[in-house]
């Protein structure tokens, strides 16, 4: 009886010093200065430096500066990369971000970032990007020469595609739509499905209206006018 429960204790002590080691081997170090990859994440109070996209689970507090020769391939995935998910968002920056490829994995941006695509849950400031930004919440001023799409957002969007959800702001670009507008879309092609502001364009449709449309053509639940509908 005392030798099965000195086993007992043996394997409870064991499992304790197990558990340990294994939160210590979870805790992720911070340091001034990184490079990603690397085989052990690091968190970033400074300068992260790094190549390709693998940002390995960090935050990154300062500067990201990021080098990927190979994102032209972006272009040849035949449909959008969606939106991270709680298990996939791997990275948050705060700060300054640049990168020749850019992120698909983000958690959250806060600042600015100038990169080739923009994948995140969360951005809020700035960002310029060559092909696409797509972000779950949109906030702030985005640039992107393809497309800015946004679940929601505030502030403004100019590219030559914008597509959102429940929108506070205005949207630049030759196609833009939304399903909740607040705001002005400015472009050839406007379609809101409830539209709250302005829509100027070649062509504007919505659904329901309690704002004016100025263009070409415009459309909404009540009529059909060309020059200026409301």
């Amino acid at each position: 009886m005392k030798t099965q429960f000195l086993f007992v204790i043996i394997f409870l002590i064991g499992g304790m010093i197990s558990a340990q080691d294994s939160l210590r081997t979870e805790e992720i170090q911070s340091k001034i200065i990184t490079f990603n990859p690397k085989s052990i994440p690091e968190n970033t109070n400074g300068i992260n430096l790094g190549v390709m996209d693998d940002y390995q689970s960090k935050k990154i507090n300062g500067i990201n500066l990021q080098g990927n020769p190979l994102s032209i391939i972006y272009l040849l995935i035949p449909k959008p990369i969606e939106i991270p998910s709680d298990e996939s968002a791997t990275v948050s920056i705060n700060g300054l971000h640049i990168s020749t490829g850019g992120i698909t994995d983000g958690k959250q941006l806060n600042g600015v970032g100038i990169s080739m695509y923009h994948i995140a849950q969360v951005t809020n400031g700035v960002t310029i990007n060559g092909f696409n930004n797509n972000s779950g919440k949109l906030n702030g001023v985005h640039v992107s020469f393809l497309n800015n799409s946004a679940d929601t957002g505030n502030g403004l969007l100019i590219s030559l595609s914008n597509s959102t959800g429940s929108y506070n702001g205005a949207q630049l670009g030759i196609h833009n739509k939304s399903d909740v507008l607040k705001g002005m879309q400015i472009g050839g092609i406007n379609i809101a499905k409830e539209n709250n502001g302005l829509q100027i364009g070649v062509i504007n449709k919505t659904e329901k209206t309690k704002g004016f449309q100025i263009g070409f053509w415009n459309k909404n639940a009540k009529r059909s006018l060309p020059l200026v509908n409301f």
